[in-house]
């Protein structure tokens, strides 16, 4: 079905113009700073290390903080943290090359600014979480449905092929099972793996989590040396105990477990850039687990001083057995020193065109496909926006198909400009990963989104040639396709963020939803433009968009939204047939605080009659949360 076009007038959401950003940052600045005096100036007649915290804070923070930078999450998110993670972000995380200028307690005095707390005060008890010792964990039958990884399978459909409960006339008589709230927490990035026994997820503060599947108990936990943003990959098999659990940091370390016990078995550093980072799941066959590299470097090229830009992405396979690195190809040349740019830093090119998704396996072309990408400095090059084929033995870059030429940007653009390329490109992102497919006329296609608007299909047999490219939005910094799509064979169904930022690159209206396509030719089967229906009060950004990655099963389409609404359709009309709002509180079974939020990145995933999806995202100055929520039929 199509619904009329809507007026975003009303939008909470910053325009994307130097002169606005500037002005309104400044204004919300003051607005921040001022309202944080009031509420705390007794906590200042007597607390140095406040004062300090503060005054660092409005010196070095808060004009990004405060809206002149997109990304950068508000005051209101940032006091969620716990003191441990603005310390980590400082240290090792994105804010590293601010917190070069900053001592041991500098840092201390700024999170405790920011977040009212020191970074010794006590975290979290889970001890009572964890599931009794002698109640045993289920035994997964071979014939129960499982979501083993990003895609679902190595091909990246997000297509349940195996549910069976769930159908078009069941799915309203879905409801909340159990909820899950992560400590210290304000986004859940990580995409729950689930079996008939074992729920796996990764969190903000790097612990992974085995949850029992029917209760939300705690199984086991392992601490990663950071956040776990990716799905985990479950390998091998689990039954015979012999199963392991593949995953990557935002420290770009990727790790190996035993999916019984939560026994480290191997860990690799995968890159050496101090701002890499694995933001897209791993894959694997029997033999390597895939791994894609993103970065952060984005962020400090905001900074007139910083060295802009040495990070090229990368795809690193590992030997599934030890870790040891199979091979590593990388998505651009070795950035080489250019001059310097205007106030004397050094600049470097070509950089930048990382991988923010999972590869995709393609087993009958020993081929693994990687999407990636724009440019971070000049020279733009053939390998930024693009697909990219690897050889799954060698490494061996078989063919690139760029859809956007000339994408060059990072986050100076539109800021201070100082380190903006001289492209200073439309920031066109393929965030998804490429779905392979196999249609009825028995033809396998790539079927592609980009945050251009754009969806294409590509041929893996003609160099990734494109058989069509069809619009579903208008594109553009939050636009267009970002997380991922889905298809059945039958259709491809694709999520539309459509966030209007204003960005100049911007093409016709924009059409937030949920979309059918043909995969044959492109052609629309039906859309479905969603509403708002985002409170008038709340005090952050809320949006009817779909961000989140799309997940499908027979007769039924998945998706969530940043309104934090979780929603079902049917797959042959388009109609919403089940809508739940996330955007609240929740009595957690771990019993901690819980709270829903925006749905951003990872998608519902499906198994066993059971809808299981994540609530709560910190950037974009969207709505925060921490939930794990499963959802299932009543008995």
């Amino acid at each position: 079905m199509i619904t009329p076009k809507h007026s975003y007038a009303a939008s909470n959401i910053l325009p994307n113009t130097n002169l606005g950003k500037f002005l309104i940052g400044v204004s919300v600045a003051i607005l921040c700073a001022t309202s944080v005096a009031e509420e705390n100036s007794a906590i200042e007649a007597i607390d140095a290390d406040y004062v300090l915290g503060k005054q660092l804070y409005q010196a070095r923070c808060v004009s990004c903080h405060a809206g002149a930078m997109l990304k950068a999450p508000k005051m209101e998110v940032l006091k969620l943290h716990p003191p441990g993670h603005i310390i980590q972000s400082l240290t090792s995380g994105v804010m590293s090359t601010t917190g070069l200028s900053l001592s041991a307690s500098e840092m201390q005095q700024v999170a405790y600014y920011i977040t009212g707390k020191m970074a010794s005060d006590k975290t979290a008890d889970l001890s009572d979480a964890f599931c009794l010792a002698d109640v045993p964990a289920k035994t997964s039958s071979p014939a129960s449905a499982q979501w083993a990884g990003w895609g679902g399978e190595l091909d990246s459909q997000r297509f349940q092929a195996n549910e069976t409960r769930l159908n078009k006339q069941t799915v309203k008589d879905l409801e909340l099972k159990w909820a899950f709230a992560f400590p210290d927490a304000s986004r859940v990035r990580s995409q729950p793996t689930v079996t008939e026994s074992m729920t796996y997820i990764g969190s903000q503060d790097g612990t992974v989590y085995a949850l029992d599947t029917d209760t939300g108990c705690i199984r086991w936990t392992f601490q990663a040396e950071n956040e776990v943003r990716g799905a985990i990959k479950l390998q091998g098999d689990q039954a015979a105990g012999e199963a392991r659990l593949l995953f990557g940091d935002y420290r770009a370390n990727a790790y190996a477990l035993n999916a019984r016990t939560g026994a480290l078995l191997w860990k690799t550093k995968v890159h050496s850039h101090p701002l890499a980072s694995v933001t897209g799941s791993v894959n694997a066959d029997n033999k390597r687990v895939y791994v894609p590299l993103s970065s952060s470097e984005v962020v400090p090229a905001a900074q007139s001083t910083y060295a802009c830009c040495t990070f090229r992405g990368a795809l690193v396979a590992l030997n599934l057995e030890d870790g040891s690195i199979a091979w590593r190809t990388y998505t651009t040349d070795k950035p080489e020193r250019l001059g310097k740019n205007a106030v004397g830093a050094d600049r470097f090119g070509p950089s930048g065109a990382p991988i923010w998704s999972g590869p995709t396996l393609d087993t009958k072309r020993n081929l693994v496909y990687a999407t990636t990408g724009q440019n971070y400095s000049s020279p733009a090059t053939g390998t930024s926006d693009a697909v990219i084929a690897m050889d799954t033995t060698t490494g061996e870059v078989k063919w690139v198909s760029q859809v956007t030429a000339n994408d060059a940007w990072n986050g100076a653009c539109g800021f201070t400009m100082i380190n903006c390329p001289e492209e200073d490109g439309p920031d066109y992102d393929i965030g998804a990963s490429a779905i392979l497919v196999t249609l009825k006329s028995n033809r396998d296609l790539l079927l592609v989104g980009q945050k251009s608007g754009l969806t294409y299909a590509m041929d893996p047999d003609q160099q990734g040639k494109i058989v069509w490219r069809q619009r579903v939005g208008s594109g553009g910094t939050m636009g267009g396709v970002h997380w991922g799509m889905s298809s059945d064979g039958e259709r491809l169904y694709v999520g539309v963020s459509d966030l209007p930022t204003k960005n100049r690159y911007n093409q016709g209206d924009p059409y937030p939803g949920v979309h059918a396509l043909d995969p044959e030719t492109g052609e629309f089967l039906w859309r479905n433009v969603l509403p708002s229906l985002c409170p008038e009060d709340i005090k952050f950004d809320c949006f009817q968009g779909i961000s989140a990655a799309v997940s499908s099963s027979p007769g039924l389409v998945f998706a969530g939204g940043m309104d934090g609404r979780l929603r079902a359709f049917d797959a042959s009309s388009g109609d919403t047939l089940w809508t739940y709002n996330t955007y609240r509180e929740f009595t957690a079974v771990n019993g901690l605080k819980g709270q829903g939020g925006s749905i951003e990145a990872d998608g519902p995933v499906i198994a066993n009659g059971q809808l299981f999806v994540t609530s709560g995202y910190d950037k974009w100055a969207e709505m925060p949360g921490n939930m794990l929520l499963v959802f299932s039929l009543p008995n």
